[in-house]
């Protein structure tokens, strides 16, 4: 068990399995090959070939596609292929800032191989001089990860919000975090990976942030996504992101970025190198 087992088991996918989905000659997402089938009696909606799926010509605008592709994916739905709907709208291009083809719904992005966006917010204090981060328990009804570790405040990142505004609406939902605090988060980059999931292919990127906190502040959870929070010494997260698995997956990587950040996870460690290469695929 070491951090890289992490960054290696956030990178497990093979794309020979998967096809493209392209739409005006742009690669937006890729499609496990044994999916293709749930997807072939739409034939209004897509064009299939052994090497790639299509949006069908008359879809030529955003609303179009959008409102095409949410037929499809409420059908799946219904056939318990997919899970049931998070009422969060992704955007989908080929990169990050657009031009976006269409946007659809979050629990659909990894059956289409598009692209997700996130927010990770580290929070953390200094007592004595010394780092302390709070840590978050996801609830034992989440759909993914339940009952695991996981970052103070993350959520994905819906096509409604900028960056900004998610950060807010998700400090305040996940933490009771207020604006004026919220506000104080520094950004600190971004995170990539590849994985496989149950249904398709996650090529997710997470911004990270970081938020110093007041010694007296105590997170509480708005939403019911959060069980509880810990304040521990940073050596202690360190200690269990590099011998269990009880983090939520992708919150390694941004616990990981954020020992490096702040010189706790040094360039003397043996795979320092091959780590922060890996927190960027």
């Amino acid at each position: 068990m070491s951090f890289l087992d992490h960054i290696s088991r956030c990178n497990e996918h093979d794309l020979s399995k998967f096809v493209p989905l392209i739409v005006e000659e742009t690669i937006v997402g890729q499609i496990r090959r044994d999916n293709v089938q749930h997807l072939e009696s739409f034939k209004s909606v897509f064009k299939f070939s052994p090497d790639n799926v299509r949006l069908a010509d008359g879809l030529r605008n955003y609303a179009d596609r959008t409102e095409a592709i949410d037929s499809v994916i409420n059908s799946l739905f219904d056939q318990n292929i997919i899970n049931r709907p998070r009422n969060e709208a992704y955007p989908v291009g080929a990169q990050w800032g657009g031009p976006y083809m269409f946007q659809l719904e979050r629990s659909a992005a990894s059956f289409f191989g598009v692209r997700a966006y996130g927010i990770h917010v580290n929070g953390f204090v200094r007592v004595n001089g010394r780092l302390k981060m709070w840590v978050a328990v996801r609830a034992k009804d989440r759909l993914i990860c339940p009952g695991q570790l996981d970052n103070m405040i993350a959520g994905g990142q819906p096509v409604t919000l900028t960056l900004r505004e998610n950060l807010l609406k998700e400090a305040n939902e996940e933490a009771n975090v207020a604006p004026e605090l919220a506000t104080k988060a520094i950004s600190t980059g971004a995170i990539s990976y590849v994985m496989e999931d149950d249904i398709g292919l996650k090529p997710d990127i997470m911004f990270c942030w970081d938020l110093e906190l007041p010694l007296d502040f105590e997170p509480v959870n708005m939403d019911g996504e959060i069980a509880d929070f810990y304040l521990m010494p940073i050596e202690d997260v360190m200690e269990v992101v590099d011998t269990t698995f009880d983090f939520k997956f992708n919150c390694n990587l941004v616990n990981i970025d954020f020992f490096i950040r702040h010189g706790v996870l040094s360039p003397e460690h043996r795979d320092y190198v091959s780590i922060v290469r890996g927190l960027r695929s």
